[in-house]
């Protein structure tokens, strides 16, 4: 099930970046120079459509490290070289190496990426601000970008939106993705975890520079969703962005649902025998050929390994000390507020043309929802004899309202995914990151948003719906040649909403305390902190409320009688 997630996360970033293109700014004019620790940047004024007196900074490309290239290649990242003179900063850096084979078979008429370059030297930052008043102080929000820790870039157009409407300042980046990012020895030659040292890394350049462009260095929220929000989480329980952050968002995902390879140097030799290295035990000989290969050899490389093949991250040592199920489990997390939380048909409708045999709109039988079941779930927990057992369980849970409806049982299935990626691991962080003494604050996202007209009715907020409202695309104009899309009101108001509670939080670290926020910021429903004996969430939707205890019965399967039968299989091996 992780490979098919995985591609879905590309393919569902993909079709944003699709969207996006038409979200570009309703104008831009020449900006002010800031000053960084590398050099002067030069930027850019954009406004939104609604706020068209309030001009939003906008600084894009600038890089925050050193290029990983040559004998920087599977390394951790260095501070960017200074430059002379002041850098033009109006243009998105190149965005890092990855495979485009799934996002290019989208029919769309903007491909992805398709205005970009792709190049190895491709760590830069964007910021987007309502100021460069070094006094400002602003809360700063740092997004990590999606896509599987596999694929897309930092720069989706959108953030002068809750920019222009929350004074807050927004700071997006690259990182190394893939078999440059996440590749492994095991050992000291190779490590592995670059993309997230690379996250590190830009944490660090924030607390350096973001001061000058009217951010509060000691105001940090990290931000991120799908595999942006699984990095968030794996940055709570790392001791190297320790104190880089004071409060941290992940949307859909934690550590949980992309766990830890404890083997990666089978797949590094695999891939290094790919690339045509020399077999060898050797893993310094086999690091030195591998930085020799071109990115594109070692993309090719990866491919070849087939659709099923991924990169996690791994226990290093030093961004990772061990596993994260030991670190939660010894309360040895970063204890930063945290709000976290994930849609309510995260498996809903797309992609699941790629691994159904016929046509969604038919739905399944019982027999193929089985099928279906082991084979995702074989993908996790590989030849475990007690598979059928697991197999059986969910499937006595997830009984179809109507067991004679192929669409009723498909239903079902599209929840087994949704729940046990997405919604299990996000309630097992949460309840972790309380017993260690941060405050947390989980939400379940109902909103769908109206721009999906031929998606069927059964079909809620899925996978990625929650970037439309939150890059605040209702308030961007269209500019480019994909259609524009007509929002609703509901839309709007719900992206205003989802904003304020957002910036709120970065703010205050309460979503719904908006002390210090703008005067005409949209009055919020109060959103309660979650607590072990008050597991209270909130359902954001139009009108925003309150529940206790999410499916319990759902969340004790996944995150404690699965565990329980794999663990049984292993004493008896």
């Amino acid at each position: 099930m992780a490979v098919v997630r995985l591609h879905m996360f590309c393919l569902v970033v993909a079709i944003w970046v699709c969207v996006s293109s038409c979200g570009a700014s309703a104008g831009q004019d020449a900006g002010p120079v800031v000053s960084t620790v590398s050099g002067k940047v030069n930027g850019m004024i954009t406004h939104t459509t609604d706020l068209p007196d309030k001009p939003i900074y906008t600084f894009l490309g600038i890089p925050y490290a050193a290029p990983p290239v040559g004998d920087l290649r599977y390394r951790p990242p260095e501070p960017a070289p200074p430059w002379e003179g002041v850098r033009e900063a109006v243009e998105y850096g190149p965005y890092c190496p990855q495979n485009l084979t799934m996002l290019s078979q989208l029919e769309a008429p903007i491909a992805f990426g398709e205005d970009m370059t792709m190049n190895e030297d491709c760590l830069t930052a964007n910021v987007y601000t309502p100021t460069v008043d070094p006094d400002a102080s602003l809360p700063v929000l740092l997004w990590i970008h999606g896509g599987g820790l596999m694929c897309f870039y930092g720069s989706p157009p959108g953030w002068e939106a809750i920019a222009a409407y929350q004074d807050v300042v927004v700071v997006s980046f690259n990182y190394r993705l893939g078999v440059l990012g996440f590749l492994s020895t095991g050992d000291e030659n190779m490590p592995g975890n670059y993309g997230f040292l690379d996250q590190v890394r830009a944490m660090e350049w924030v607390k350096e520079n973001i001061q000058n462009f009217g951010g509060d260095p000691e105001r940090v929220t990290i931000f991120g969703e799908s595999a942006g929000a699984i990095s968030v989480s794996y940055q709570l329980l790392s001791p190297l962005s320790k104190g880089l952050f004071q409060r941290a968002i992940s949307q859909s995902g934690t550590w949980k649902t992309f766990p830890v390879n404890p083997q990666p140097l089978a797949v590094t030799k695999i891939i290094a025998e790919n690339a045509g290295c020399e077999s060898t035990e050797d893993t310094a000989i086999l690091t030195a050929c591998l930085k020799e290969k071109s990115p594109e050899e070692l993309l090719d490389a990866f491919q070849a390994l087939g659709p099923m093949a991924y990169l996690v991250p791994v226990v290093d040592g030093t961004f990772l000390t061990t596993d994260p199920s030991d670190l939660m489990k010894n309360g040895e997390i970063n204890t930063a507020d945290y709000l976290l939380g994930f849609n309510n048909h995260e498996g809903g409708w797309m992609g699941l043309s790629s691994f159904l045999e016929g046509d969604p709109h038919d739905g399944i039988t019982q027999e193929e929802f089985v099928k279906l079941l082991k084979t995702t779930m074989s993908f996790i927990h590989h030849s475990n004899p007690n598979l059928d057992k697991m197999v059986d369980a969910v499937v006595a849970e997830y009984k179809p309202t109507n067991p004679d409806d192929p669409m009723s049982i498909l239903y079902q299935f599209t929840h087994t995914s949704g729940d046990s990626y997405f919604a299990a691991p996000t309630i097992l962080v949460a309840e972790s990151h309380t017993d260690a003494g941060s405050r947390v604050f989980l939400y379940e996202n109902q909103y769908r948003p109206s721009i999906h007209p031929n998606k069927p009715d059964w079909v809620g907020c899925e996978h990625g719906d929650d970037l439309f409202m939150l890059w605040g695309f209702p308030f961007l104009e269209a500019t480019r040649t994909v259609k524009a899309i007509n929002y609703s009101k509901e839309d709007e108001e719900v992206t205003l909403e989802m904003m304020a509670y957002w910036a709120n939080f970065a703010r205050t670290g309460d979503p719904s305390d908006s002390t210090g926020g703008p005067t005409d910021s949209p009055s919020l429903p109060t959103w309660p902190q979650y607590t072990p004996d008050n597991p209270v969430y909130m359902k954001l939707d139009v009108v925003p409320t309150t529940e206790v205890g999410y499916k319990p019965e759902k969340m004790k399967l996944w995150n404690e009688v699965i565990p329980q039968i794999a663990a049984e299989k292993k004493d008896e091996l």
